[in-house]
């Protein structure tokens, strides 16, 4: 059998509402040269039912169903069940966002190994998010639902990191920006629906902890501290901070200014930190002591 162009990789559990409107959405597509791939945690509803009728109406859907270790494990072993030369990794409740969505894509863009656009959804004001450059996916992740990725950078790159709960595609994702030798390409254009019941990734500590601060870090060292002029970009840092839950400051010689960020952090109880309001405002007066001193110059 001829290796089809594309695999989209769909995880699912426990996905009967949704499931059948996502295959609906890639069955529809006018670009057929492609496979599905469902990858099933071991559902106990409809969803293997759901799948394996779909299946027996079109030989391009394929389904694993065993246990796996979350979501990101999913789609580790539907990397390495893919035929295709481009993966995709659709949600169980996402849809590609019009039939001619793929069309748009594919073939074209042999030039490249990251290919991405942009998302919309319930919880985004319009199309999310536009280009993005290294500085740019430090402060916010592409939409794993918004990119295509050439195969073979799973081989370059190795899968996503297991580690990391809910930001194992944004660490992946930094990885391949970090590499010069990546060709990416943001071709506009919404690729799909963002569904309501993704990953809740605000509690990955590891993540942040481990890749983002140092990531960041790492920037700040070599862009200035004018870079946290701006109050947005400090709010950025103070809530990395606050999130990330050092439980002592990190060693290595920070720049005065973080260090007094963890400073007044470390002086404050964790509840008052966790209320929006209260951070906003201790955070404001951290800014502004800096911003007056001429720290940030």
């Amino acid at each position: 059998m001829t290796a089809p162009y594309l695999t989209i990789i769909i995880p699912t559990y426990q996905a009967e509402k949704t499931l059948q409107a996502s295959l609906d959405s890639v069955l529809s597509q006018d670009f057929r040269d492609l496979e599905i791939l469902v990858m099933d945690g071991g559902s106990k509803d409809r969803t293997i039912e759901i799948v394996q009728a779909a299946a027996a109406e079109d030989p391009r859907i394929r389904l694993v169903s065993e246990r796996d270790k979350g979501v990101y494990d999913a789609m580790n072993k539907g990397v390495r069940q893919a035929r295709g030369t481009w993966l995709f990794f659709l949600g169980s409740d996402d849809f590609l966002f019009e039939p001619t969505t793929l069309s748009t894509v594919f073939p074209g863009y042999e030039d490249a190994d990251f290919i991405y656009g942009n998302v919309v959804g319930d919880s985004y004001k319009g199309a999310y998010d536009g280009q993005f450059d290294y500085a740019k996916l430090l402060s916010r992740n592409i939409s794993h639902q918004a990119i295509f990725y050439r195969r073979t950078l799973f081989d370059r790159f190795e899968a996503y990191d297991l580690r990391y709960k809910g930001y194992a595609d944004w660490e992946l994702n930094i990885r391949l920006f970090r590499d010069e030798s990546v060709r990416r390409r943001y071709i506009g254009g919404i690729i799909a629906r963002f569904g309501p019941f993704g990953l809740s990734s605000r509690h990955d500590v590891p993540f942040l902890q481990q890749v983002l601060f140092p990531a960041r870090l790492e920037l700040l060292r070599e862009t200035g501290l004018s870079a946290l002029y701006p109050v947005g970009v400090y709010d950025e840092w103070w809530r990395l901070i606050r999130n990330a839950e050092f439980p002592v400051r990190p060693s290595g010689g920070l720049p005065k200014v973080i260090d007094q960020m963890f400073a007044w952090q470390q002086k404050l109880p964790r509840r008052m930190l966790k209320i929006g309001v209260c951070s906003k405002l201790i955070m404001f007066a951290s800014y502004l002591r800096h911003h007056l001193s001429g720290a940030l110059k």
